[in-house]
């Protein structure tokens, strides 16, 4: 079975600023490869949505929170039947502890 999935805005918004920041660091070419490695991911969990951990019993509008990691940025997502969620691109870089306020910012908002 291959899962749909929907971007909320806020996930969008999060793609855009890690593709300009890297674009603004390291220029055009590794700023198209961010972006495609992302890419690249969302459609690997259309094909394989388990592959993200759970988020330790984090929920989202009821359903569980799932992470892929890469090396840069992780996927944060749930499973909503045959749809995946995807709720935000995090930093890697960033304070982990901040995941949940986060989260709980996004809900019933898209």
């Amino acid at each position: 079975m291959v899962y749909k999935y929907r971007w909320l805005a806020a996930a969008l918004e999060d793609l855009s600023q890690e593709v300009g920041y890297v674009l603004c660091e390291f220029g055009i070419q590794a700023a198209r490869k961010a972006e495609f490695s992302v890419r690249q991911a969302v459609e690997c969990l259309c094909l394989f949505p388990n592959t993200g951990v759970r988020y330790g019993g984090l929920m989202y509008e009821g359903y569980e929170v799932r992470v892929l990691r890469q090396r840069q940025v992780s996927i944060i997502y749930c499973l909503q039947g045959d749809m995946i969620t995807l709720i935000a691109v995090w930093n890697n870089h960033r304070d982990d502890k901040r995941i949940e306020a986060m989260i709980q910012s996004r809900q019933d908002i898209d």
